[in-house]
């Protein structure tokens, strides 16, 4: 009898592992608390105190410790105590670019704050955040992970996957390898509409000359069109950003299309042109 209970003990604290797992994989990739506590059939409020940022990292590590005992104790004092996923903007390695990719993250949603007219402490309050920890990563003293940067976006009213790119050359995130040419083309528009947002949404008309015409600027930004890299590489400059940052996402769709056509049209590549083509999204009105 004591070793059938013991067995059922173990298995429910492998089960206990494998929910915490699960949650923390949803949450990594942007999944809100509503839609973890519905897969789970729980209360939102049952949710969040299960499955909280810190109590999983300490499930998790003490996992990790029962299958490798050689792993040092986990000490309370390593999460930050807003969140477990951020840390401080001063701690990049490159100060010169990833500090340009932070304040860029950081003014994409300040700029979308100040849109959504909502208080910095309505969205801690809706965020489940601090408001002294919005207020620093709105001011570009904090780099969240993802999950919160999804959250303050969708608060904002704003589509979280413009600041994906953002986000991961402000975190030092390499991009996945090659993929098809419509998902490539897809994260070099949301690249583009990120930066534009850190912008604060400059009228397209402002954004012509130089060789870059306000037209093509605005089909590209609306993805309508994947410009050739000189043109590319002017709006990314028109728009404050760096082109070497956005070069390897220009190049993935390259590469994509290369792979089944012989020449990159000269011009740009009409995104209609693509497989799998979804009808192009207005373009925000500043």
């Amino acid at each position: 009898m004591s070793i059938l209970l013991e067995h059922a003990d173990n298995l429910t604290k492998e089960v206990g592992y494998y929910a915490a797992a699960a949650v923390h994989d949803a949450r990594v990739a942007g999944s809100g608390w509503e839609t973890v506590a519905a897969a789970a059939g729980v209360s939102v409020v049952t949710a969040r105190e299960r499955w909280g940022e810190r109590r999983v990292r300490r499930l998790l590590a003490r996992r990790a410790r029962q299958q490798c005992p050689c792993l040092p104790p986990q000490t309370e004092a390593q999460p930050p105590a807003e969140s477990a996923d951020s840390r401080p903007a001063e701690a990049e390695k490159d100060p010169t670019l990833a500090g340009r990719a932070v304040h860029k993250l950081s003014s994409a949603l300040s700029y979308l704050q100040r849109q959504s007219g909502m208080t910095i402490q309505e969205a801690a309050q809706q965020a489940d955040l601090s408001a002294s920890y919005v207020s620093r990563v709105l001011a570009g003293e904090r780099v969240p992970g993802w999950p919160v940067v999804h959250m303050l976006a969708t608060i904002f009213g704003g589509r979280a996957g413009e600041f994906r790119i953002l986000w991961e050359s402000a975190q030092g995130v390499s991009y996945p390898s090659r993929q098809d040419v419509q998902g490539a083309a897809q994260r070099l528009q949301d690249a583009l509409r990120g930066l534009y947002l850190a912008a604060s949404c400059p009228e397209v008309e402002r954004l012509g000359g130089r060789g870059l015409s306000a037209q093509v600027a605005g089909d590209a930004l609306r993805g309508e069109v994947v410009p050739d890299w000189p043109t590319t590489s002017a709006l990314v400059t028109r728009l404050g950003g760096h082109p070497g940052g956005i070069r390897s996402l220009w190049e993935d769709v390259h590469y994509a299309f290369l792979t089944s056509h012989d020449v990159f049209p000269s011009g740009g590549l009409p995104r209609s042109s693509l497989p799998g083509a979804a009808t192009a999204e207005v373009l925000d009105e500043s």
